[in-house]
């Protein structure tokens, strides 16, 4: 399926320099500098919108797409695909107000003081400030300084001038009126990225709401700075979802239903609660606890790859940080089922951080695996002390260039980890992570 679907991205890009290349011919064989930046400034905005489709698609949390590449990954191809479509879209004007300023004999200043000017090139001009006022403001060294939904909010007009550029390009774009084919195939692309879009994003989670009544049946302590969200409803049996994967939640409660945030599965779901296990990392998660029982809730998902699913040996490991055993939980929970030989490193500060320890004892007795707490600030600890590195997890998992390896933590301990598995030679394929940036 994945080869299938970066054939359809080419096919797409190819189906969009054929017409270019019979309009553009002529203008690129005169040899003339106005003519041939002309032919590239309709290439460039072209690319660019193609460009754009395809990161509604990438950020449209489509399923059979998802499926296949994981959500992370998408959002990750989301952000660097931005960054080129930026310089496409700034390429466009560039060039074509250049090659009407050459054929005009004024300045490119005078030039684009006439393209603002003109009523015809109104939507263009708006578009195009749209898209390099939002590509501008999610650049990272920016990003950084906005609260997510404030640069949510400002990122929803990219949809506005996807839909302006798409007025600017039928009315005055010269691919468009030499082609009724490709006007249709245009349409087509449109259609295509906005339906699945409106479909995911937004009805299908109405759709679920609607047949789950998805509701907060109670909240319980787990450590000083994390809580347990069980979730009932209609007909849970039926909300497939798989250890491991996580569900965009929007309690549905004052203070809480404009923001939605991603929560990991963190036991196997039984058909009749959800769980979902969160620590106080913010504003937001900090007032979790506050939620009251029957507090509705929107559910957007199930989405990930990280799940039982994945594995092909019949040796696992399983390392968690933090709040990152929340989808290892479930997930072992599911390998041992299957009759795995399940390893498990367990890394936090102190004993008091540790979620689920007697739950894991729990699971522990009846399989008797090994499961290996590390701790980095508890003096007085009898067990592991200090941080994971290569020596511990080659000292502890003496088989694991054997194992296939998931793995859930904080990002500099998923990195630094991932990085110590490669020197100790476990296959790249054979290692599972996700992160949940939105």
């Amino acid at each position: 399926m994945r080869k299938v679907i970066y054939g359809l991205l080419v096919l797409g890009l190819v189906l969009i320099l054929l017409p270019w290349w019979q309009t553009s011919w002529g203008l690129l064989s005169t040899g003339q500098s106005l003519d041939w930046t002309l032919a590239l400034a309709r290439l460039a905005g072209l690319v660019a919108v193609y460009s754009l489709l395809l990161q509604v698609i990438l950020i449209g949390r489509i399923g059979w797409i998802e499926k296949v590449f994981g959500l992370d990954r998408l959002i990750k191809w989301h952000h660097r695909n931005g960054f080129a479509a930026f310089w496409l879209i700034l390429a466009h004007p560039v060039l074509v107000i250049f090659s009407y300023a050459q054929l005009g004999r004024i300045s490119f200043g005078q030039q684009l003081l006439i393209f603002t000017r003109n009523d015809d090139l109104f939507q263009a001009v708006i578009a195009v400030a749209l898209f390099l006022a939002i590509i501008g403001l999610s650049l990272s060294m920016i990003r950084r300084y906005w609260r997510y939904e404030a640069w949510y909010l400002v990122h929803l007009g990219t949809y506005l001038a996807i839909l302006l550029a798409f007025g600017h390009q039928t009315e005055l774009g010269g691919d468009f009126a030499n082609s009724t084919w490709f006007t249709i195939y245009w349409n087509t692309l449109y259609a295509f990225a906005f339906i699945h879009l409106v479909w995911f994003r937004f009805l299908r989670p109405a759709y679920l709401y609607q047949k789950h009544a998805f509701r907060v049946e109670r909240i319980e302590t787990e450590t000083a700075d994390s809580v347990s969200v069980y979730i009932s409803g209609k007909h849970l049996e039926q909300f497939k979802i798989a250890p491991g994967q996580f569900m965009i939640l929007r309690f549905l409660a004052k203070g809480f239903w404009w923001q939605a945030h991603p929560f990991s599965l963190s036991a196997v779901p039984d058909g009749k609660s959800l769980r979902v296990t969160i620590k106080n990392l913010g504003d937001f998660t900090s007032q979790i606890k506050k939620l009251q029982p029957g507090t509705k809730l929107v559910i957007d998902g199930p989405h990930g790859v990280f799940t039982p699913k994945a594995s092909t040996n019949p040796k696992v490991l399983l390392i968690a940080g933090g709040v990152g055993i929340t989808p290892i939980r479930s997930v072992t929970e599911a390998l041992l089922a299957k009759g795995k030989q399940v390893v498990m490193l367990y890394a936090n500060k102190t004993e008091n951080d540790i979620i689920f320890k007697a739950e894991l004892e729990q699971l522990q007795k009846p399989f008797n695996f090994p499961l290996y707490h590390v701790l980095s600030d508890e003096p007085n600890w009898q067990g592991e002390k200090g941080y994971l590195n290569q020596e511990k997890l080659s000292r502890l998992v003496p088989d694991i260039k054997e194992r296939d390896v998931y793995l859930c933590g904080p990002k500099p301990m998923m990195q630094a980890i991932r990085a110590i598995l490669a020197k100790l030679g476990v296959p790249k394929n054979n290692i599972f992570y996700e992160s949940f940036v939105l």
